[in-house]
C-alpha cells in the first residue's frame, strides 16, 4: 500500500495495524502512541467501526492526511497572524513616535513642560565664615554673604547651569562635553572645567570675574536678547561688565584682593583708601564711611593676614594720621584736627 506523505513507511504499517485493531500494537513508545490517538480520534470522526472485516487502510489513511492538511494550514494561518499582528504594533509605536517628534520639533511650545526641581541656598552676613555649596556634578562654590544660587537637583541636557547672585568662588568639575554656564541679572559666565570668582552683586553696577585657573567666557546677558558683547579670560586675567553702558573691559591681571573674603589675606600697595575700604566690607561685611573725599584719595600701603577688622581700621588710622568714630555698625574715617 503507497501513501502520498511524508511519513516515514515503518510507521504507516504500524498506525494502520493499530486502526485495524491487531494484537500488540499498544506496544509502542508513549511519544508515538500520542500521536496514534490523535489519528485515531480522526478515525472515529468518519464513523467507522473498529473490525477486522469493515476496515479500510487506504480511506482512513486518506481521511488523515486530510486532517493533517487542514491542520496544517490553520497553524500556518495562526503564525501568519501573530507575524502580521507584531509588525503591525511595531509600525504603531514607530509612528507614535514620529508624531511626538515632530510636536516637539515643529510646535515645542505646545509640549507640556517637566517641572524641574530647584535648589536655592542663600547666605546671610558673617563677619569670618562663608558657606560652602557641592553642586550636582561635583563642582563646589564657596558662597560670600548676602549671596543667592540657585541649581536643579540634577544637571540634565548640554549643558550645566546655575543662577547667582551676590559673590562666588567656583571650582568647576571638568567636562567638555556639558559646559558649565553661570547666569547672573546682566552676564554669563561659561566655563568648561575652572576655578574663579564671580561677583554679581546687584547694587554695584559691576560683574567682575576673576580666573585663577582654566579659561572663561564672560558675556553681557539681557534677558530675551541675544548676546551683544563678549570676552575670553584666560587664567591670571579678570574682566568686568559695567551694567550701565554694557562694556565689558579686560585686564591681564587678577584684582590684587579678589579671594581676600575666603583667605582673610589683604594686601594694599598705592592702594587708595577708599578701594582699601571697600574690600575691608567685603570681606568684614560692615559700611565704612569718609567725612572728607581727600581721604579715600590717600594712597596705602599695608598688609594684613588673618587679622581682625578692629586691628586692621587701628592700623590704617594710625598710619595715615586719622581718628576713627564709630556709628552704630558704621565706622567714620575723619582727619585729626591740628
Amino acid at each position: 500500500m503507497q501513501f502520498d506523505n511524508n511519513i516515514p513507511s515503518e510507521n504507516e504499517n504500524r498506525w494502520t495495524a493499530f486502526l485495524n485493531g491487531e494484537p500488540g500494537t499498544r506496544d509502542i513508545s508513549n511519544l508515538e502512541a500520542d500521536e496514534i490517538e490523535d489519528f485515531t480520534k480522526v478515525w472515529e470522526s468518519t464513523g467507522t467501526n473498529f473490525s477486522y472485516s469493515s476496515a479500510n487502510t487506504d480511506r482512513a489513511w486518506l481521511q488523515l492526511q486530510k486532517e493533517r492538511t487542514k491542520l496544517d494550514k490553520q497553524q500556518k494561518f495562526k503564525i501568519f497572524r501573530y507575524h502580521m499582528l507584531k509588525y503591525a504594533a511595531v509600525v504603531v509605536i514607530l509612528m507614535g513616535v514620529g508624531y511626538l517628534t515632530f510636536q516637539v520639533v515643529q510646535k515645542p511650545g505646545k509640549m507640556p513642560l517637566v517641572p524641574i526641581s530647584m535648589t536655592v541656598v542663600s547666605t546671610t552676613a558673617h563677619p569670618e565664615n562663608y558657606t560652602v555649596t557641592t553642586l550636582p556634578d561635583g563642582s563646589t562654590v564657596k558662597m560670600n554673604a548676602n549671596t543667592r544660587i540657585e541649581y536643579p537637583a540634577s544637571f540634565v541636557g548640554n549643558v550645566r547651569k546655575v543662577k547667582l547672585s551676590g559673590e562666588g568662588y567656583f571650582e568647576v568639575t571638568h567636562d567638555t562635553l556639558h559646559p558649565f554656564i553661570i547666569e547672573t541679572a546682566n552676564a554669563s559666565v561659561e566655563v568648561l572645567g575652572t576655578s574663579f570668582n564671580v561677583s554679581a552683586y546687584p547694587n554695584t553696577g559691576l560683574v567682575e570675574v576673576n580666573v585663577k585657573t582654566g579659561k572663561v567666557k564672560l558675556t553681557q546677558y539681557i534677558e530675551g536678547k541675544s548676546a551683544s558683547q563678549s570676552a575670553v579670560l584666560p587664567a591670571g586675567e579678570r574682566g568686568w561688565l559695567r551694567v550701565s553702558d554694557g562694556e565689558i573691559v579686560h585686564c591681564e591681571s587678577l584684582a590684587p584682593n579678589y579671594s581676600a573674603w575666603i583667605t582673610k589675606e589683604i594686601s594694599f600697595q598705592r592702594t587708595p583708601l577708599a578701594e582699601a575700604f571697600s574690600v575691608l566690607e567685603n570681606i568684614y561685611h560692615v559700611k565704612i564711611k569718609m567725612e572728607s573725599p581727600e581721604i579715600g584719595r590717600i594712597l596705602s600701603n599695608t598688609n594684613f593676614a588673618n587679622q581682625n577688622l578692629d586691628f586692621i581700621v587701628d592700623v590704617l588710622a594710625r598710619t595715615h594720621k586719622l581718628k576713627v568714630k564709630r556709628n552704630g555698625e558704621e565706622i567714620v574715617f575723619a582727619r585729626i584736627s591740628n
